[in-house]
């Protein structure tokens, strides 16, 4: 009896300790995929609909403030410019949130050695790592951010989707690229 007990407490353990990597292992994934460019390893980690969603929600927040601080909150001509933009975004970000714009998304954020500033790249012509942070931000949710925690420099957030499956649901975009 005492043997089934070990057994089935240290079982539980390890399942618990499995479910709590399991975000690990999915972003050591999706480098793996992004370091090979390889759009259809990539694609089985996103969820396609909700970083739509995301984006598309992002860049009108962006274009909005833009407008307004361009031609004023009161200017017709404006409200009118913003709704035509707003249609074509939906189709643009449709077409840049694929597998291959997804590669090329990521690569532009901030957890990305090719975002990063190349004024202070080794005199050797080394590329610099990527250095950044991931972790919990509750039960359901991982997220990764530049190693200094600046929320400016943007994110990747990361979904539960089962016990052990995790999917790229949301890019928070960084300001600088948003503010374009």
């Amino acid at each position: 009896m005492k043997k089934i007990t070990i057994a089935a407490a240290v079982a539980a353990a390890a399942l618990a300790v499995s479910a709590y990597a399991s975000p690990y292992y999915a972003l050591h994934q999706i480098k793996s995929a992004l370091a090979e460019r390889n759009a259809e390893a990539l694609a089985e980690h996103v969820d396609f609909p909700a970083l739509r969603a995301s984006v598309k929600t992002q860049l009108e927040v962006s274009m909005a403030r833009s407008i307004a601080a361009t031609a004023g909150s009161d200017n017709p001509l404006a409200a009118l410019g913003q709704s035509i933009a707003s249609a074509m975004l939906g189709k643009m970000v449709d077409t840049m949130v694929s597998p291959a714009g997804v590669v090329a998304l990521v690569n532009k954020s901030a957890v990305s050695p090719q975002a990063s500033d190349t004024t202070d790249t080794p005199a050797d012509g080394a590329q610099k790592k990527a250095e950044y942070s991931a972790g919990y931000a509750g039960v359901n949710t991982f997220v990764v951010r530049a190693k200094d925690g600046n929320v400016q420099e943007g994110a990747l957030v990361l979904q539960r989707h089962g016990v052990w499956g995790w999917k790229l649901s949301s890019i928070e975009i960084a300001s600088a690229m948003t503010a374009r």
